[in-house]
C-alpha cells in the first residue's frame, strides 16, 4: 500500500485520506470506531452456535432415551447450560466403550456420567453433575454381604466392561477379568441383561448404580425379587470433554457455570425431582 509518511501530501490539498485514514473523520474518532469493530467482531467470534455431539449408553436416570421429554437429568443440564451460550446438544447413545473411544479421538465432543478414573485423560468440568452410589445386588434370600475385594472372590460377579464403578474395575474386576467368577459384558441393554443372569442363576451378584437399578426396574415392570448386598463405592460422574478437541476446556467452564445457575436458582431441584432424584450436595 501507498501512505507512507514520505509520501503524503504535506498540504493535504489532493489527498481525500486524513490521519485517521478514512475519507472526512477526525483521527481519533476513526480509531475508535475500528477498535469498537474489532471488539464487536472478536466477541461475535467467541458466541457461534455451535452443535456438540455428547454421548453415553443408556444410564437413566442419568441420560435416558434421545427424543424423550425426559432425556435424562445429565443431558437436561447439558442442554440448558450450552444453550444460555448459544450452543444445541445431540445427545446419542452408543455402548460405553465406543462412546469413550470415539470420543477421545475427538469424533464426539464429549461424554455423559464418566467418572474421573475411568477416562482420566478427558477435560473435567470442576463441578460434578451426578452422584453415583455404586450398590452391590443379590436375589433375595441369598445370604452374601459385600465385606471388602476378599469377599467377591466366592461369588461370581457381573459387572459391565469400562463402568469404573468408583474404582473397583481397576482394582478387582480388570486383575480378575479373565476368571470364571467375573463376568463382563459389553455392547446394548447391558443392566438388563445382567439382571436377567442374576434371575436365573448364572451370577450371583451384579453391581449396578442405585438409581440406576430401581428405575430400570421400574420402566421395564420387573419383579423386584433383589436385595442390596452392599456399597462398593459412591463417586461424582461428570459431562467430560474429548481431550482431542481444543475447545474442551472452554465447554468445561460453560458446564460449570451452568451448574452454578442451576443450583442457586432452584431449577436444578426442579429438574432432579422429575426423575425422582434429591441434590446430592
Amino acid at each position: 500500500m501507498n501512505g507512507s509518511k514520505g509520501d503524503r501530501n504535506p498540504f493535504n490539498t489532493q489527498s481525500n485520506v486524513d490521519d485517521g485514514g478514512l475519507v472526512g473523520m477526525p483521527g481519533g474518532v476513526t480509531i475508535s470506531i475500528l477498535l469498537m469493530i474489532v471488539l464487536l467482531m472478536s466477541t461475535s467470534a467467541t458466541t457461534v452456535s455451535e452443535e456438540l455431539i455428547l454421548v453415553a449408553d443408556e444410564w437413566c436416570p442419568y441420560n435416558c432415551a434421545p427424543g424423550s421429554d425426559r432425556p435424562g437429568f445429565m443431558v437436561e443440564i447439558a442442554q440448558h447450560a450450552l444453550a444460555k451460550e448459544g450452543h444445541t446438544v445431540v445427545y446419542k447413545t452408543v455402548p460405553w466403550a465406543r462412546a469413550i473411544a470415539n470420543a477421545r479421538l475427538g469424533l464426539y465432543q464429549g461424554i455423559i456420567g464418566a467418572g474421573r478414573e475411568e477416562t482420566p485423560d478427558f477435560v473435567f468440568p470442576e463441578i460434578e453433575s451426578g452422584h453415583s452410589t455404586h450398590t452391590f445386588y443379590v436375589k433375595r434370600g441369598n445370604a452374601w454381604r459385600f465385606e471388602g475385594l476378599e469377599s467377591l472372590e466366592s461369588v461370581n460377579l457381573g459387572a459391565i466392561i469400562h463402568y469404573s464403578y468408583g474404582g473397583l474395575f481397576s482394582d478387582y474386576i480388570l486383575p480378575n477379568k479373565d476368571k470364571q467368577n467375573v463376568q463382563v459384558i459389553g455392547g446394548e441393554n447391558t443392566l438388563g441383561r445382567n439382571i436377567k443372569k442374576l434371575i436365573t442363576g448364572r451370577i450371583d451378584v451384579l453391581i449396578e448404580d442405585k438409581a440406576v437399578f430401581q428405575h430400570h426396574l421400574f420402566i421395564t415392570s420387573t419383579l423386584d425379587q433383589f436385595q442390596v448386598a452392599g456399597v462398593s463405592q459412591k463417586e461424582k460422574v461428570y459431562i467430560a470433554f474429548s481431550p482431542n478437541n481444543g475447545k474442551s476446556k472452554h465447554y468445561a467452564q460453560i458446564i460449570n457455570s451452568g451448574m452454578k445457575e442451576l443450583r442457586e436458582s432452584g431449577r436444578l431441584k426442579r429438574i432432579l425431582e422429575k426423575y425422582g432424584v434429591s441434590d446430592w450436595r
